[in-house]
């Protein structure tokens, strides 16, 4: 193949390709997965006998229903012809791609054989290659022994980690109350080693003070009480360019928005450690249970790494000099398998020294939410969580009579989800083995897509006059805005919305993309610093961007005969000289 290393033509053979490329192969492996479903079938208990008879299937009723149902079948494989062809080069717009072929067909079979991995009882197989594709998942983030299960994605799975960071925090305060001490906060910061030093009883008894255990208003009226002063609730320390699922999160766990004490960004857009000790002292302070401080590895804006390292090295100094144990959990929905990128070599070359920090110190935290169905090209719906520690993931446990659980192995008593399906573990499981979750698999393909995020970049600075690129941003995400020296930023998002929408209302668009807006009371710091830089009139607080997620690994190939590059760049010129006249009355 011209111009192409032969590690990187052997990738090809993990996706279909824009054009159907590796159909025959497809084709051959599906037809292998239905024969070996048929034979599985046909082989269980022969002496049974046949269900469906030669003559069943003449009758007339027969026929007509499998007609009917080939009519539906044909119907609804045409309405789905009007989705959104995500996996063409030309979809550049939310997180999500092609499909690996490797993900594919482990989803394909998991559904033919329908496990819920609730239980082994319900799925002998699946449960284990959870635990299989759950440990390969730990290695490549960089736990020692890592403890969690699948989730239907990463809302949920932030569920999961707010779930047990509050049933630790909640669990450490009550007996901390219960065995003498005055401070809400230092009890539930305790740490393991303190808690599990108190007798079984103690635990037990001191659920009077436990507002998830016993009635909630009765234990804060106790644990003010206690502490001489109003009790008023745990916080959990939150970044400014947080996820929409910790809002979520706060709400369904019954702790309310002013439970999220926001951590300010800094002027990269990323998490300021400062305000993150700040806010912490501010909880001691006010003695307010600290639940959890989150930082994000991977923002759904625009793909920044946060400093784990730093967040991480705050956390082991407060824990060395105070003894306070703060659960540190990172919201890795996006970027998780960026960790596939840590040794040093050509392929991490395309991360800043920053992220390449973070990302060795993702190991050392205390749990992990990774979505595969994003980065990972896995079939939705695919998410993680994760533990490094297996008494933070083992917490209450709730179990129906009627499914036989296993101590020793089944996950569902520990999972807020109840029935879940295997496929987005089996996928998972076969990336793994397939594709790999390390340098020479994964990070191949996602340090391509941040070079050709980068190209584009330079090839929209260059073409495009008064191109605005939102800066700092670390992954495969990019924003851009067009903004004239000294022009208002009401007329600059005007113009940014229109060109959207530009895209958006053609019924075939020549590209997808996608918008964001970076509010100026979440990015105080950043959105000064980006506006200024053209010396913005800003008569308004926030600056819409157009957004572009380069997952697509074609997006820039010398087979093809386009240049998709220079396509968009194209659009994106022709376009606003259409929609100037309109953006200057």
């Amino acid at each position: 193949m011209k111009n192409c290393k032969s590690e990187e033509v052997a990738l090809k053979s993990l996706f279909l390709g824009p054009q159907a490329e590796n159909r025959e192969w497809v084709t051959s492996q599906m037809t292998s997965l239905l024969e070996s479903w048929f034979q599985w079938r046909q082989s269980f208990r022969p002496e049974d006998g046949l269900a469906i008879s030669s003559e069943d299937m003449q009758t007339p009723d027969f026929v007509r229903r499998r007609s009917h149902t080939e009519e539906v079948l044909r119907e609804l494989a045409k309405r789905f012809e009007q989705e959104i062809p995500k996996f063409s080069p030309r979809y550049i717009g939310h997180m999500f791609s092609e499909m690996s072929l490797p993900a594919l067909f482990g989803h394909v079979l998991t559904l033919l054989h329908n496990p819920n991995n609730i239980s082994g009882e319900s799925s002998r197989v699946g449960t284990l290659i959870e635990e299989e594709a759950i440990a390969a998942l730990s290695q490549m983030m960089g736990f020692h022994e890592g403890f969690g299960h699948f989730t239907s994605g990463g809302t949920i799975a932030n569920f999961e980690a707010f779930y047990r960071a509050r049933s630790r925090s909640s669990g450490w305060m009550a007996a901390g109350l219960h065995q003498g001490s005055s401070s809400a906060f230092e009890s539930s910061v305790m740490g393991w080693r303190a808690f599990e030093a108190f007798d079984r009883d103690v635990k037990v008894s001191s659920s009077k003070y436990n507002p998830f255990e016993d009635n909630p208003f009765e234990a804060a009226l106790a644990i003010s009480q206690k502490t001489k002063r109003p009790f008023k609730g745990p916080v959990i320390l939150v970044p400014q360019h947080k996820h929409y699922s910790w809002v979520k999160g706060a709400n369904v766990f019954g702790l309310g928005s002013e439970a999220l004490w926001p951590i300010g960004l800094d002027r990269q857009g990323r998490l300021d450690v400062q305000d993150l000790q700040r806010l912490i002292l501010k909880a001691w302070q006010e003695d307010r249970p600290i639940l959890m401080v989150v930082s994000v590895l991977g923002t759904t804006e625009l793909g920044m790494i946060d400093p784990i390292h730093e967040v991480q090295d705050l956390l082991d100094s407060l824990l060395k000099e105070k003894g306070w144990d703060i659960w540190h959990h990172v919201d890795a929905a996006y970027g998780g398998f960026l960790c596939s990128m840590k040794g040093d070599s050509a392929v991490t070359a395309v991360l800043s020294e920053s992220s390449r920090r973070a990302l060795l110190a993702a190991g050392r935290v205390n749990s992990i939410t990774i979505d595969p169905h994003k980065l990972g090209y896995v079939p939705y719906s695919s998410g993680a969580f994760i533990a490094a520690n297996k008494k933070d993931y083992f917490g209450k446990s709730f179990a129906g009579p009627y499914v036989n659980f296993s101590d020793l192995k089944d996950k569902g008593p520990f999972t807020l989800e109840g029935s879940r399906s295997a496929a987005g573990a089996v996928a998972t499981w076969m990336t793994s083995q397939c594709v790999g979750l390390n340098e020479e698999g994964y990070g191949q393909i996602i340090s391509r897509t941040i070079r050709l995020r980068k190209e584009l970049e330079t090839c929209l600075s260059e073409e495009i006059p008064n191109c605005r690129l939102a800066p700092s941003v670390d992954a495969n995400l990019l924003g851009f805005c067009i903004a004239q020296p000294g022009e208002l930023l009401s007329k600059v998002n005007l113009r940014t919305l229109a060109l959207y929408e530009s895209f958006e209302s053609s019924p075939n668009p020549d590209f997808y993309i996608s918008k964001t807006c970076i509010y100026r009371s979440n990015y105080r710091n950043y959105f000064d610093s980006f506006v200024q830089s053209w010396q913005a009139d800003c008569d308004v607080n926030e600056v819409f961007l157009l957004r572009i997620c380069i997952m697509n690994p074609f997006f820039k190939s010398v087979e093809m005969k386009s240049d998709f590059q220079k396509l968009f760049v194209e659009s994106v010129r022709e376009r606003l000289s259409s929609l100037e006249a309109v953006i200057s009355v």
